[in-house]
């Protein structure tokens, strides 16, 4: 697998009324084209803004992020952010209609997508009227269906009940397994970055840099149940627990 993405020596600091504060120091990484990565740390380390950088939507930071220009990224944040107004099918669609690009493949894709997520007899139906879980699958359909190369996930699946986080997040990992989809994923739960990840990029408290990268190795790679039953799984959540710190959070 080649580089999609290159993090150079980034750096961010905010400004506040006491002054200039560090967020971030001295950032670097890799992505690779079809590679998961998550990304954990601390509370408040500054990972979902690392996340806003690596989009663009964040363009006030020193150093480098190295990709193509014709790169298509999608953000997923952790509110689904459907419209109430709209059926699940038209927030589906929705992003399709902003970019112009809906046409007989882009419905064809976004029809697979729902059967893949059991959703066809919800297509009428609106947000109000689904479960937590369901809107959550909607919105990584909306994200899904414009095909982007890069996929951010900011704590997607955190305000899901723990049963409907396990099945969403193995569901997201069967279809960008599947999709070949190049992913990070900011997350707060280990389990979750062991489970779902290829590599785990521990941040340290602020100002945030990497303290470890650690490679994720299982035999399995269709399920993210079948991963947490392998013996490496636990000692892989041990080291990022110790990489963590319980007194840095």
């Amino acid at each position: 697998m080649n580089d999609l993405l290159e993090i150079i020596d980034v750096n961010k600091n905010y400004h506040t009324k006491n002054g200039e504060v560090k967020a971030i120091k001295n950032i670097n990484f890799k992505i690779k084209r079809g590679e998961i990565v998550s990304i954990v740390g601390p509370s408040g380390c500054g990972k979902s803004t690392l996340l806003s950088i690596i989009s663009g939507l964040d363009k006030d930071y020193y150093g480098e992020i190295l990709k193509n220009k014709d790169l298509k990224i999608a953000y997923m944040l952790q509110s689904d952010a459907l419209l109430p107004w709209l059926t699940i099918y038209e927030n589906a669609i929705l992003g399709l209609k902003v970019k112009k690009i809906v046409n007989d493949e882009s419905l064809e894709y976004v029809n697979y997508l729902f059967n893949f997520y059991n959703l066809n007899e919800f297509k009428n139906s609106y947000p109000k009227n689904l479960s937590g879980g369901m809107r959550q699958r909607v919105a990584l359909i909306r994200t899904l269906a414009l095909k982007p190369d890069l996929l951010l996930l900011d704590e997607p699946f955190s305000a899901l009940d723990q049963q409907s986080r396990l099945l969403i997040s193995d569901d997201v990992y069967k279809i960008v397994k599947k999709e070949k989809k190049t992913v990070i994923l900011v997350t707060h739960n280990i389990e979750e970055a062991v489970s779902f990840s290829d590599r785990v990029i521990v941040l340290s408290k602020r100002p945030s840099q990497i303290k470890n990268i650690i490679n994720i190795d299982f035999l399995n790679q269709e399920s993210i149940y079948e991963r947490r039953k392998e013996k490496k799984y636990h000692q892989y959540f041990d080291t990022i627990w110790k990489d963590l710190d319980i007194n840095e959070s």
